[in-house]
């Protein structure tokens, strides 16, 4: 027979029995809302009581409260123990913005949270001590100390008559002193008649408007505190948040705009892991990348601090780039993969990357004492993950085409979490929008149709090739050296004219300019001067310009003619003149050369060198082998193995089923405890509790059983039939929400665990 109480049989004497006459609905919200409780799951509602009432755990449930439910919660720790919901009301309604409704809204929420129990409002006592000694601002109590106190307590329009009779400097000094009780004061611990008063201070502690706490110190008492305030608790009441969103934009452009952003940073993505194969940094022995690197980065990619580091991060992260064995920053073997797959494709792996990350590059920009390197442990933010998803679903759950800006983010934000309000939050929110817009999640402050799929774990890759022009299978190249794409252009061919030629804007249409340089690079990299021409004819809408062709055959006829190979390193060439007026410029000045016979020329300096100084000074040399044939070659190029990144995390919430299960086994192990403490533990014989167990499978009914362990120490469990076989018994234990096998032998008794009358 059960011997459970209903909620009108007694009244809780503390959070556990306040627990206990909860539903199975309540205890469900409250594991929701406070799911740090599930991690293991408690065994009985004492357990979940006494876990639900630790600092960690309040706090955690502090901060999840918004402004009105947290100013009420301090106003209800001002009121003390045994306060009711009148009380709390008598405190608050003259407050400004004072709304009934929104204080029993938050009355409510507190309770079912597990921060307030009983009939009276009863705050758990880490929750109290979370408002400081000295909650709503008001001192301590000398209602049963002072005589003048005990007046003021029971005429508090005495207080006020009083206080109109002191000197202008006295009140002034009560204004400051009302919402910020306690002051200093030399000497203060003495008594001070009416008539030896010589100062404001010892007025008012003559006539005990404050009382001295120590020899420096003086409070406002509790009790004239309230009587000048009227009687409130707080100063106000903000009971509505500010809106989130400011406007709104056509989705289309918002789109468009993010388009044309998603585009750009994978262009970026590429540049950095393309310049990085060929020439990669070397981490640092901390770990990390060195500040010089980072800064040559932003040169190549013609970003600031903060989205260079975001480029790197995401490339990170998403896979692309990793620290080989000799501690270099290479892109991994899955870049080439993703080289290969279509722009929408390439974009949903680094978004996906960016919205699952806990890392913050913005703070890779921030200059300080302690600077954060890129790549490094420091760039790692355990908040950043869950403000970037808050943002998001800010944003998801406005109608589409709904803008927003940093500055009403944070508003929002600070009153719904207004015990995580800080510089810190306020100037990461600035940056993830700013991530937001350079990824293109966002577009002109607004959710992307792509952004949303993304966020709501669709197929953002998809949503994104919707709104992306085809790819042009052609350029239009123009007289003044110049070539226009007025579109995007597929990978191998936009790869091949970054190389031949320089990229000078970006947007719906790329414009190249051919440069003396860029056909270098090209012929640099093995082709010759022909396949350039066959190459840009090709693909051309309109017939090569005579100034393209003179270029290219200019650059080329002159390409090669100074050779560099290895000696220490020596340099050869038909052209005397051309060999003595390398001698004499001034810029090859570090590389000694010295001439040891007619047209050779030789230096202690390595080839490479050799090779970018002449080049840099206007020369066009080519490397030539210990054979002396021309060694014309693209760059090698290097990987490593593709390895995950260890700041990538997902996070996921404890499922309603989990939860459900969780309810199911607090109220087996309260059965359990409170069978046991009605009697002893069940002892039937054998047949008996094979025949109760038989019943009770097929019931699908829960039974109360004593086990012996294989020390002779007998337990109490609650468990659900499954199968019988072999002498064993395999059943769900609600207490441990777990199956489990147990040896019918060691079963000592078995009984129902429902209430009378229930099977």
């Amino acid at each position: 027979m059960s011997t459970f109480l209903s909620p009108a049989a007694h009244k809780p004497r503390s959070l556990a029995d306040d627990l206990r006459t909860r539903s199975d609905d309540a205890l469900f919200a409250l594991l929701t809302a406070r799911p740090d409780l599930l991690h293991p799951i408690p065994a009985d509602v004492g357990q979940l009581a006494a876990r639900a009432t630790t600092a960690p755990s309040v706090n955690a449930a502090l901060d999840s409260l918004n402004r009105v439910q947290l100013d009420v919660c301090e106003a209800i720790a001002g009121l003390g123990d045994s306060a009711t919901v009148k009380d709390l009301h008598a405190g608050l309604v003259n407050v400004p913005g004072y709304d009934a409704l929104a204080v029993d809204d938050a009355v409510a929420h507190l309770h079912l949270i597990g921060l307030l129990w009983g009939d009276d409002i009863r705050l758990v006592r880490a929750a109290a001590e979370a408002f400081g000694v000295y909650p709503c601002a008001l001192g301590p109590s000398y209602w049963d100390s002072r005589r003048l106190v005990k007046t003021y307590a029971d005429d508090a329009a005495l207080v006020v008559a009083t206080l109109n009779e002191a000197p202008e400097q006295a009140r002034e000094i009560m204004a400051q002193l009302l919402w910020n009780p306690i002051g200093t004061m030399k000497n203060a611990n003495r008594a001070i008649r009416p008539e030896d008063v010589k100062s404001p201070l010892e007025w008012l502690l003559s006539r005990e408007l404050i009382v001295a706490t120590g020899d420096t110190t003086i409070a406002v008492p509790r009790e004239v505190g309230l009587a000048l305030r009227n009687g409130n608790l707080l100063m106000e009441l903000d009971t509505k948040p500010s809106e989130p969103i400011t406007g709104a934009l056509d989705l289309t452009r918002i789109d468009q705009t993010g388009a044309h952003a998603a585009l750009e940073f994978i262009h970026l993505v590429e540049t950095l892991l393309e310049a990085w194969s060929v020439e990669p940094p070397a981490q640092l022995r901390g770990g990390g990348l060195a500040v010089r690197d980072l800064t040559a980065t932003c040169e190549l990619l013609r970003a600031n601090a903060h989205i260079t580091a975001l480029v790197i991060e995401v490339s990170h992260v998403a896979g692309l780039l990793s620290a080989d064995a000799n501690g270099a920053w290479l892109p991994t073997t899955a870049y080439d993969h993703w080289l290969n797959q279509d722009d929408a494709t390439r974009w949903e792996l680094v978004a996906k990357a960016w919205f699952e990350m806990n890392r913050a590059p913005h703070v890779v920009a921030d200059t300080g004492t302690d600077r954060i390197n890129a790549l490094s442990a420091g760039v790692e933010r355990t908040f950043v993950l869950t403000l970037r998803h808050t943002i998001l679903d800010i944003l998801r759950e406005a109608p589409a085409g709904s803008t927003t800006t940093p500055n009403a983010l944070v508003g929002y934000l600070n009153w719904h979490r207004p015990r995580r309000t800080s510089g810190v939050r306020t100037h990461a929110v600035a940056a993830l929008m700013a991530e937001s817009e350079a990824i293109g999640v966002t577009g002109a402050g607004g959710l992307t149709s792509f952004g949303r799929s993304l966020v709501e774990h669709l197929d953002a890759g998809a949503a994104l090739g919707a709104n992306l022009p085809s790819p042009i299978d052609h350029i239009i190249v123009q007289a003044d050296l110049t070539a226009l794409a007025p579109g995007r252009l597929p990978a191998s061919p936009r790869r091949t004219m970054s190389i031949l030629a320089d990229i000078e804007s970006t947007g719906v249409a790329t414009t190249y300019r051919f440069t003396e340089v860029s056909i270098r690079r090209g012929l640099d990299q093995g082709q010759s001067a022909h396949e350039i021409v066959q190459f840009l004819a090709t693909l051309s809408r309109t017939p090569l310009p005579q100034p393209l062709t003179y270029l290219i055959d200019d650059v080329a006829r002159k390409h090669g003619a100074l050779r560099v190979g290895v000696a220490s390193v020596y340099l050869r060439c038909d052209d005397e003149q051309l060999i003595a007026s390398v001698q004499v410029d001034r810029r090859l000045a570090s590389l000694r050369l010295r001439q040891i016979a007619p047209g050779i020329v030789v230096s202690a300096a390595p080839a490479d060198m050799v090779l970018e100084k002449l080049r840099s000074a206007g020369y066009s040399p080519v490397a030539e082998s210990a054979e002396g044939t021309v060694l014309l070659h693209r760059p090698d190029t290097r990987r490593t193995s593709s390895r995950p990144a260890s700041s990538s995390v997902t996070v996921t919430n404890a499922s309603p089923r989990l939860i459900s299960a969780a309810v199911k086994a607090l109220r087996a192990g309260e059965r359990a405890e409170d069978t046991k403490s009605a009697g002893e533990t069940p002892r039937t014989s054998t047949a008996d509790t094979m025949a109760l167990l038989h019943e009770a499978m097929n019931a699908q009914s829960e039974v109360w059983i004593g086990y012996a362990d294989p020390r002779g120490i007998t337990t109490e469990r609650i468990i659900e039939p499954l199968t019988i076989s072999g002498g064993f018994l395999t059943a769900f234990d609600l207490r441990s929400n777990e199956v489990k096998t147990f040896t019918i032998a060691r079963i000592t008794g078995a009984q129902y665990a429902q209430a009378e009358g229930q099977n």
